[in-house]
């Protein structure tokens, strides 16, 4: 049976995220630069680099031997537990202010 290691939906959509704020930021950064509105193109870019980034990482995912793909696939489990924890303890602390 043929194992294979694949970035948890978690994982996508957080670096989806990540991704549109860079390329926001520098369409932004680009535009005042030169003196032109770039905000159309933000989705666009994103939608093209998303797609190129998780393409290359799943090439380098498909390298990752069978024997190990169960360990990879706990440590993406764990990455997805410790962020949603991290989420959770700071939607705890916030100010919560009596209704």
């Amino acid at each position: 049976m043929e194992t294979f290691v694949e970035l948890p939906a978690e994982l996508k959509m957080l670096l989806g995220m990540f991704v549109t704020v860079i390329v926001t930021q520098f369409l932004k950064w680009l535009g005042d630069k030169l003196g032109v509105d770039l905000s159309g193109y933000t989705a666009k870019v994103t939608a093209a680099l998303v797609g190129a980034v998780l393409v290359l990482i799943n090439a380098v995912l498909s390298h990752v031997p069978a024997e190990f793909a169960p360990i990879v696939n706990q440590l993406f489990a764990l990455v997805v537990v410790v962020l949603g924890a991290f989420g959770a303890y700071k939607v705890f602390l916030q100010d919560r202010r009596p209704l």
